[in-house]
């Protein structure tokens, strides 16, 4: 049987032995969130990214469109030019 100043210098043992630990748990816990975040951070920067990437492509995309579309309203053009041309000759043709 322990006496009453063992008895106290074990509990209050205990309860130092009890905080260390749950310094520890939590330290843990700091770490595994800390590389958690960094995991999520490196996550978001590959994904930013592809998405810039991807966007860039579509800016270039936009671009050739816009290309394509400037040079069918120039072919649009020359079409209605020699079709009107063709209808004054064919009408100049055809007796009155």
């Amino acid at each position: 049987m322990m006496g009453i100043k063992e008895s106290g210098l074990q509990f209050v043992t205990d309860i130092e032995n009890a905080v260390i630990a749950s310094r520890a748990d939590m330290m843990q816990g700091l770490e595994d969130v800390t590389h958690r975040i960094n995991g999520v951070a490196n996550n978001l920067k590959e994904f930013r990214a592809k998405v810039e990437a991807e966007l860039a492509q579509v800016s270039t995309d936009v671009a050739e469109v816009g290309t394509g579309l400037a040079d069918l309203k120039t072919s649009q053009t020359e079409f209605n030019t020699t079709a009107m041309e063709i209808l004054i000759d064919l009408q100049r043709r055809i007796p009155a």
